[in-house]
């Protein structure tokens, strides 16, 4: 089970037709609906790590990318590195469809402020390919 704040890993999922392995995802969203008549009942924003210093100011010169440290969140066995999480892209699952872990939970207050800057986001991508 996961709620609002949590970061789970999901073992396998697909974005743009293709299928990509072990993944950490924050839970934004733990309510059920419906999108294009499929249900959900997470919405999850992808999260990354920076490699290198090159690679963390790439990745934060696109306007939808959320900076975070290692100390936002409490992750058992965590990597300890610095990342972003990809706000501007809603990702779609259906819990009883997705094999994942919860793995950690982001900070209450740094949650807060990624659910303030997604609210800034002016184009959301609906990734509804694992439904």
């Amino acid at each position: 089970m996961c709620e609002v704040g949590d970061i789970i890993l999901i073992n396998s999922y697909e974005s743009d037709g293709q299928v990509i392995g072990k993944h950490s995802f924050v839970v934004i969203n733990d309510e059920e609906g419906q999108i294009q008549g499929l249900d959900y009942n997470i919405i999850c924003n992808v999260m990354s790590s920076f490699k290198d210093e090159a690679h963390k100011n790439k990745k934060l010169s696109f306007p939808g990318n959320f900076p975070v440290t290692s100390s936002d969140s409490t992750v058992l066995f965590g990597n300890d590195k610095d990342g972003y999480i990809k706000a501007e892209q809603f990702y779609f699952f259906n819990k009883e469809k997705t094999s994942f872990t919860v793995i950690g939970k982001m900070n209450p207050d740094v949650f807060e402020l990624l659910i303030k800057f997604i609210k800034d986001q002016p184009n959301i991508k609906y990734i509804i390919d694992n439904l």
